[in-house]
């Protein structure tokens, strides 16, 4: 029975679902589309300062009528919510209390930050009350919990006598009730504890599911399945409060507004129970109604201080619903249902049924019954019968017989009963030139005009035909016609103006605009004509509504500047007030002609759409006013527009510097608190790009609330906004600011100024602090001035006594110089009168011993003085700077050599012990030598004078300096005394013993700036004084010294003769480059065996070997610090004095691009480890062995090209230089060395030694070998002589030409021309 029961209930729900629409109710929606974080609303408020808080499942939302700001979880947990998904909010105590799925947050507004209530009461709450002692309430999943928000004393029902709390409730007495899923408990303050009361009716059982105090008396109990019932506190009976099928299912809230309704949300859609009346009206979901609820799963009720309703759905948003919206009745297409047919309505009139005839231009016409509200629809039928068109232009009932005009197909009669087309009309069956009817005039008379797109047609009824209307032009695009109260006729027309007859005077006007004349009509398009109740005629056009003056023939014009929403005016209706209602393409106006108020209402108000169409207007006689827009109709009576005298408050909502959202509390914000209640801002200098958000918290229609703001400091006048509710300040000066905004409701009320003071701060530079410190520094610069001044005072007095003595000093020191100079010339004579004849008394014999030994004692001491006076003489050139430099490429290493050896008795006089690292190789360089041995004299001079027991000569070279390092263990020289070692007279204290001038070090440094290098004493050693010398081995302006034939031959034949003697005594010499100590050892000591082996650690200490040792080999690892093996290749390859040397290199890299890397590079050979030292062993003698036998090869064959013994590109480069040269200059008998270095801009050493290297001959011999193989070529040609071929080749004479043949081809000549052939 009760299953049958619920089904049969179901079925009335159902019923009733189908005809609540009936009842209208249009609601706004807002989504996430609109700015929401959620679609799912679970909780709703509005708090005491107008905004309104929505809880989602996604976060918290707070709405200003523009914009939703959302509140999540952020990364401080202190300070944000700890959960998204709020099941209940509720204000009190200004602190909005927030309940989630994981307990209870308090929100301040005026901080912007969330507080955790209870880190114990972490579960969902469901429910949050207060009552009038300072207490909340609030359920969290069962467990009731009462908080006091002074003391924060926290109270939980938890015990044995609790229950499980389903709801809370406060009534006005401050009672606070409680239920659970089947009792109410109301709380006793005395007992401090609750009194059950039983609710449950006899027979029926019911599930409580939330409760609401209705009053003092009365508390309301929502069911899970039952319906509402109420509890009377007086009688103690609880009995049901809602009766029948309509009942509501699942209750999730109650809201009472102030018009005695009760709303009521639930599972089933929206419950409004009208208290005095008892009826119910039952809003749920329509697909096809854009206006209803858009969800039937109703969760929450906010009733705002406008009135409005605001219901939260589980998956639909929130709906808004203010009364205002219902003010408008709207009619518009909806499937399957009792509805309007078509969207662009245009003509709209009522028969003398009580029928409205709509006509559209998409669906034909409309027939709707104003009693039953049921709509018949007419469209062509493809019949004669039916409508010609569905494009209806015009309508007119007359009688039973509504007249229809179509678009271009003529003009029907309808039978108003029957729905048939019983007459047609157009071009072919009647006088019409145009079948477009755009509109028909009955006047007061009934006589019927027809206005057509080709001029305007009278009816006659007796004759039933049309006749063109001469009074106005018969080719003109007419669009409406009227006759005024005085009996003139008037026509508008589409382009060309409105017409004007009077039929009494028979007088014919046409008025057109002129743009001359701003009392002209707006425009020549004429969209209607109305006269109002005062006989006010009044033109609506497309370019401004017009009033016409009948005396003056004047318009006075009505626009946007009026305050007008469009200047597009399409018709006009009057109320019962003498308000002009007034269509246009941007909203409905209501203008009154006295006071010239303007009210729009668009969309916002609850309009269909805000552009209207074309002589689309009727007003009924009970005042009821129909309206066609593009999306159907609406109607309205203007005596039912309600008044909202709401007077909103306006809070700034926003602050954005640089474009950019401003949270409070953040790094760099001005804020310390909310935006919305802050008093005063502080802005630094580049935050003066700014802008601000604000809004008037009305509900009702915020689209079209104006704004105006004033920014005191900068306007002195408010500045219109229109609707904007933000505005923009740029780049604004330094300075204090108060800004004011205020705003006009869409009801015309002022609302209160929102102030806001503002500082701009000044750039630092232009900050108090900057001025203080700008007086600080002015004072200093003031003081420090006065102290500059007076210092400089006295600096350029001591600067006067310094030069003074400085200039005394210097005629001092110049005066010593002139003495020693003018000594030295005056003693040169005397010196030299004295040494020559010794010279003669030293080759002579004498009886005693002791004469030779005197004398020899007499001539040395007289070399010395006469030294000391040419190096005095020297210095006086360099401080003169007369002393010219020649530089000439020397073997430095043989001058130093050389120098100790003279040395060599005062080392073994003062038992020096004397160490000499040279290296084997010699080092040149391009110097003055004269200026270099004085150098290099004074150097070891004072290094073995000074020390004690050991001097240490160092002198090595890279590929463009040498450096040459003396050190002694003499008395260390003070560091404080770095640079004045090296000026002229200058001693050491405590050197008095030693004999000395003081004017060698300075002579030396000075020489040595002149070779463009560098003399320091540098501490490198703490038990050593340490001089370095560094010297460029070229120079800019270099000399070739050339010697005659017999000086050069005898000087190659020695250095051959010294180079084959080493190649005898010396090892093949072996260069191992590795990191790795052990690993390097080792090598060293098995490749020690059979080589001379040189260690280096990475590529640069290699490459000073290079430079400084003869190196035949070199094994070298390719990772290594500083400089790897693939750079240290590279560079011995690309180096002209060392491309030739062998490059062995060794990696634990086996990838083949690793391989291809290094032989790229110029290597060798490329051996992978682990490897075998027999293997490299073995390596080594195949690359010199192989290179030996191609020199031998080449020495020995005739034929042999020079190019054979080129081992890479740089070689076979120098080669080919060498062997164009040779080739050029073969007929030249002076070819030598020295014009070959000259040719190729190399020293002479140095190309000594490259050919030596490459050829293991001298270039001497190379020369000759080149001319003998040259002869050779010749003698095979078979176009020479001997002895012109001994002359070709750069021979003197033929037997010395045949001499050197047989000896280097071990054949003469003509032999090798036997064998050759």
């Amino acid at each position: 029975m009760r299953r049958f029961f619920k089904i049969g209930t179901l079925i009335c729900l159902l019923f009733l679902s189908t005809t609540t629409f009936s009842q209208e109710y249009y609601f706004k929606h807002y989504k996430v589309e609109n700015g929401m974080s959620n679609n799912s609303v679970l909780a709703s408020i509005q708090d005491k300062d107008g905004f309104l808080w929505f809880g989602t499942k996604d976060g918290l939302n707070r709405f200003d009528g523009y914009h939703f700001k959302t509140f999540r979880s952020g990364t401080n947990p202190k300070t944000s919510l700890g959960i998204n998904y709020v099941q209940s909010l509720h204000e009190y105590k200004n602190y909005i209390w927030v309940g989630t799925d994981k307990g209870l947050y308090s929100y301040d507004k005026k901080l912007e930050k969330f507080t955790f209530l209870n880190e114990a009461i972490n579960n969902r709450i469901n429910d949050i009350e207060n009552d009038l002692k300072n207490n909340l309430w609030f359920i969290s999943i069962g467990t009731l919990v009462k908080y006091n928000v002074n003391t924060k004393e926290t109270t939980m029902f938890d015990g044995r006598n609790s229950f499980y709390a389903t709801s809370i409730t406060c009534d006005k007495n401050g009672v606070i009730w409680v239920s659970s899923y089947d009792d109410l408990y109301r709380y006793s303050e005395a007992t401090q504890s609750f009194d059950k009361i039983k609710v449950q009716l006899p027979n029926t059982t019911f599930s409580i599911s939330v409760i609401y105090a209705l009053d003092a008396n009365s508390v309301l109990i929502g069911t899970r399945d039952h319906g509402v019932y109420k509890y009377d506190v007086s009688t103690g009976k609880t009995t049901p409060f809602i009766n029948g099928a309509e009942r509501p299912i699942f209750v999730r809230q109650f809201k009472k507004n102030n018009r005695n309704e009760l709303w009521i949300a639930s599972e089933t859609g929206v419950y409004i129970y009208n208290l005095n009346n008892k009826t119910i009206k039952i809003l749920r979901k329509s697909p096809s109604d854009p206006y209803a609820i858009s969800d039937n799963a109703a969760y929450c009720i906010t009733i705002d201080k406008e009135n409005g309703v605001w219901i939260g759905t589980y998956f639909g948003g929130v709906n808004y619903h203010q009364k205002q919206y219902d003010q408008f009745k709207k009619y518009f297409p909806r499937k399957s249902e009792n509805a309007i047919v078509g969207s662009a309505v245009r003509e709209i009139h009522k028969d003398n049924q009580g029928n409205l005839w709509i006509g559209t231009e998409d669906a034909g016409i409309n027939k709707f019954n104003l009693q039953t509200k049921k709509f018949v629809n007419f469209q062509p039928n493809g019949t004669k019968s039916g409508l010609s068109f569905y494009n209806i232009h015009a309508v007119l009932p007359r009688g039973n017989k509504i007249w229809i005009g179509t678009f271009e197909h003529g003009l029907d009669v309808m039978d108003a009963n029957s729905g048939k087309v019983v007459k047609h009309y157009d071009h072919t069956s009647s006088n019409f030139r145009s079948d477009f009817i755009v509109t028909f005039y009955e006047t007061p008379e009934k006589k019927l005009y027809v206005v057509t797109s080709l001029g305007i047609y009278s009816y006659d009824d007796k004759n039933d035909t049309f006749n063109i209307s001469d009074i106005f032009s018969e080719s003109t695009h007419y669009t409406c016609m009227f006759k005024d109260k005085s009996g003139n006729l008037w026509a508008g027309s589409y382009r060309d103006g409105l017409f004007y007859y009077n039929p009494k005077t028979k007088e014919k006007v046409v008025y057109r605009h002129d743009f001359n004349n701003d009392k002209s009509i707006s425009n020549d398009f004429i969209t209607s004509i109305f006269q109002d109740k005062q006989n006010n005629l009044w033109i609506a056009t497309e370019n401004g509504l017009n009033l016409f003056d009948y005396n003056k023939k004047e318009f006075k014009n009505y626009t946007t500047k009026d305050a007008f929403p469009s200047n597009v005016i399409y018709s006009i209706l009057q109320d019962e007030k003498q308000n002009l209602c007034i269509t246009t393409s941007k909203g409905l106006v209501r203008f009154n002609p006295k006071t010239k108020s303007v009210k729009i209402f668009t969309t916002a108000n609850g309009l269909l759409s805000d552009q209207f169409n074309y002589n689309s207007a009727f007003k009924d006689s009970n005042g009821d006013m129909y309206f066609g827009n593009l999306n159907g109709m609406i109607s309205f009576n203007p005596k039912n527009f309600s008044t909202n005298k709401y007077n909103p408050p306006i809070f700034i909502t926003g602050l954005q510097i640089n474009n950019q959202d401003v949270v409070v509390n953040d790094e760099d914000s001005p804020l310390d608190e909310s935006i919305s209640y802050i008093k005063k801002i502080t802005l630094k200098n580049h935050q003066s790009n700014f802008n601000i958000d604000f809004a008037s918290l009305s509900y009702t229609a915020p689209e079209l609330t104006q704004y105006w703001y004033k920014l005191d400091g900068i306007n002195d006048d408010w500045i219109y906004l229109n609707k904007n509710n933000k505005v923009f300040f740029t780049e604004l000066p330094s300075g204090d600011y108060k800004f004011r905004v205020k705003s006009l409701s869409v009801n015309g009320i002022w609302s209160k100024e929102a102030v806001i003071d503002i500082t701009i701060l000044p750039p630092f530079w232009a900050s108090s602090y900057a001025f203080f410190g700008y007086f600080l520094l002015i004072t200093g610069c003031l003081y420090w001035l006065l102290q500059r001044y007076h210092h400089m005072n006295i600096k350029e007095n001591n600067q006067k006594i310094t030069y003074l003595n400085n200039e005394k000093e210097k005629e001092i020191y110049n005066a010593k110089i002139e003495f020693f100079t003018n000594i030295a010339h005056e003693i040169r004579t005397p010196l030299t009168l004295i040494k020559s004849p010794l010279e003669i008394l030293l080759k002579r014999t004498y009886e005693s011993a002791e004469i030779p030994q005197n004398l020899l004692i007499m001539e040395k001491n007289t070399s010395r003085l006469l030294n000391l006076v040419n190096e005095l003489l020297d210095f006086r050139k360099t401080e003169m700077e007369g002393l010219k430099l020649t530089f000439v490429e020397t073997n430095i290493s043989v001058l130093v050599r050389h120098l100790q050896s003279e040395f060599a008795p005062l080392i073994e006089e003062r038992n020096i012990h004397l160490k000499l690292e040279l290296g084997e190789k010699n080092i040149y360089a391009f110097v003055d030598e004269e200026a270099i041995r004085k150098i290099l004299s004074n150097l070891l001079s004072n290094a073995i004078k000074y020390a004690k027991s050991e001097v240490i000569i160092t002198m090595f070279r890279d590929e463009n300096s040498l450096e040459f390092i003396v050190k002694n263990d003499g008395n260390l020289i003070p560091k404080g005394l770095k640079s004045k070692i090296f000026e002229p007279f200058f001693r050491i204290l405590g050197t008095g013993t030693q004999t000395g001038t003081g004017i060698g070090l300075s002579l030396a440094h000075s020489l040595t700036e002149l070779h463009n290098g560098t003399l320091k004493l540098q501490f490198l050693d703490d038990t050593m004084n340490t001089f370095v010398l560094q010297l460029p081995l070229r120079q800019e302006s270099e000399f070739n010294l050339y010697k005659d034939t017999s000086e050069t031959d005898v000087k190659e034949s020695n250095e051959e003769f010294e180079n084959e003697i080493i190649a005898k005594n010396i090892k093949t010499q072996i260069l191992v480059v590795e990191d790795n100590l052990e690993l390097l050892h080792f090598m060293s000591k098995e490749l020690g065996k059979e080589y001379k082996v040189f260690k280096a650690t990475n590529g640069e200490e290699a490459l000073k070997v290079i430079h400084n040792e003869i190196i035949h080999v070199v094994i070298s690892d390719i990772t290594m610090p500083i400089m790897d093996g693939i750079e240290l290749c590279d560079r011995i390859k690309s180096n002209i004095e060392s491309s030739h040397i062998p490059v062995i290199l060794l990696t634990a890299l086996s990838a083949v691009q690793s391989r291809i890397k290094g032989l790229e590079s110029g290597a060798d050979a490329y051996i992978s480890k682990p490897f075998s030292i027999d293997f490299i062993l073995a390596q080594i003698d195949n690359l010199l062995s192989n290179r030996r036998h191609v020199m031998e090869y080449y020495a020995s064959s005739p034929l042999s090209h020079l190019k054979t013994i080129a081992h890479n590109k740089i070689d076979e480069e120098f080669i080919k230089k060498l062997e164009d040269i040779i080739d050029q200059n073969m007929t030249d008998t002076n070819l030598s060395v020295e014009s070959l270095a000259d040719i190729l801009h190399m020293s002479r050493s140095t190309l000594y030694r490259k050919i030596k290297d490459i050829s293991n001959l001298s270039p001497n011999e190379l020369i000759n070998n080149a001319r003998l193989k040259k002869a050779a070529e010749l003698l095979l040609s078979g176009k020479y002589k001997v002895y012109e071929i001994s002359e070709i080749v750069g021979y003197n004479s033929q037997s010395s030409f045949s001499r050197n043949f047989q000896k280097s081809f071990a054949m003469s000549p003509s032999e090798f021309i036997n064998n050759g052939n």
